[in-house]
């Protein structure tokens, strides 16, 4: 766990290629090492490598299938890599195990993650809803703002429609 924290500190200060090194000797030893998977997958995803960072995410989701932060990390990248659709269904896959163990963490992010997606579909209404329930849930002001920015959105595609 030592090694992991350190890789995350490296991280953290922004000395990616050290934490990326050390992240690459922990998963040398543990593979399945989710949260080391996770930021490994953040580190290549913020260096804009979008397929290596969908691998680690993909084997993040394979190692801890029951867990919203792996499937919700897979959404966020799909989202990135501009494919909303598959991103939207490992967003509602995320979506729906929050009820499960310590998922429920996650909840802000996973909707927030549904909420870019629908938004970029301009699927605005359903976009707007899911940001709702999300903060009847859990109060989060990101969640919020950008609840109002697709309501604001909606507006302006329904005065495209007249």
């Amino acid at each position: 766990m030592v090694a992991f924290e350190d890789a995350r500190l490296l991280a953290a200060r922004g000395r990616s290629a050290e934490a990326s090194q050390a992240l690459d000797r922990l998963l040398e030893d543990e593979p399945a090492h989710v949260p080391a998977l996770l930021l490994k997958a953040q580190l290549r995803l913020d260096a804009r490598e979008g397929q290596d960072a969908l691998s680690f995410y993909e084997r993040a989701r394979r190692a801890a299938p029951a867990s919203a932060e792996t499937w919700n990390g897979l959404a966020r990248c799909l989202h990135a890599l501009g494919r909303d659709e598959e991103a939207l269904d490992a967003g509602r896959q995320a979506l729906s195990l929050l009820g499960e163990g310590d998922n429920f963490r996650h909840a802000a992010s996973v909707y927030l993650t549904l909420v870019w997606c629908l938004r970029e579909m301009r699927h605005y209404q359903e976009a707007l809803d899911l940001a709702s329930e999300g903060l009847e849930r859990c109060p989060d002001a990101i969640l919020a703002q950008w609840a109002s920015l697709v309501e604001e959105e909606l507006a302006e595609s329904q005065k495209e429609e007249c």
